[in-house]
């Protein structure tokens, strides 16, 4: 799988997240343990080395593995940087939700279902599901 170039147009976030991102740095309630394990499962199943991210991410390895042991309290930037790579929402990361992680692992079954399609491929995926889904009642007990 190709790895897209890093997009710092894609840094740019509101000033209001920034502060509620450093308000939560300041009362330590991110579980980086859990954090780093969520960058964990989310490199492995796009089957990256630590080596690459660091590369992609302009950290040093060491660095990076300190963060997936939950070892680093991250910086705003650097935070932001990590869910712009991986393509995760801020929630995702910092937040502890039962449901987001299987909602998670559904949205990265249909991101591999869905990657690299045409638009109009797209389209015809999206139809198949639909016409599957109103017939599911019928097909299955």
């Amino acid at each position: 799988m190709p790895i897209m170039p890093f997009n710092n147009h894609s840094l740019r976030i509101t000033l209001e997240v920034k502060e509620w991102l450093i308000g939560m740095n300041e009362q330590s309630s991110v579980d980086y343990k859990a954090l780093g394990a969520k960058l964990k499962q989310k490199r492995l199943s796009l089957d990256l080395t630590q080596e690459k991210v660091a590369e992609k991410l302009d950290l040093s390895e060491s660095f990076y593995s300190r963060i997936e042991r939950g070892d680093r309290v991250l910086s705003v930037e650097t935070l932001v940087k990590v869910a712009c790579f991986f393509d995760v929402s801020l929630d995702y990361l910092l937040l502890d939700s039962t449901q987001g992680k299987a909602d998670d692992k559904l949205l990265v079954e249909i991101d591999v279902i869905f990657r690299d399609k045409s638009p109009s491929q797209t389209t015809l995926l999206l139809n198949l599901l639909k016409v599957q889904s109103e017939n599911v009642g019928r097909l299955l007990p």
